[in-house]
């Protein structure tokens, strides 16, 4: 059950970070395409950014609490 969990949660970070990736990009682009003729939409694109940017943030403690094992590993080797 946890690896698949840690699957799914790991899979679903990395469509969130895709969408709002390309979504602030968008925002980022949206004034100067204006400018130059072509409509983006930036308010769905606004949107989507805040809501599934905190779902990001959210689930990327999930995240850090199925992997805490590894992340403690992780912190072991640095310090030696």
């Amino acid at each position: 059950m946890s690896y698949k969990l840690r699957m799914w949660v790991s899979l679903t970070l990395f469509v969130l970070w895709l969408i709002t990736g390309i979504t602030g990009i968008i925002l980022l682009i949206g004034p100067l395409a204006a400018q130059l003729g072509f409509n983006l939409p930036v308010d769905l694109a606004d949107t989507l950014h805040t809501y599934l940017g905190f779902a990001f943030f959210g689930l990327s403690f999930v995240h850090i609490a199925l992997n805490w094992s590894a992340m403690k590993a992780y912190f072991r080797k640095l310090r030696s």
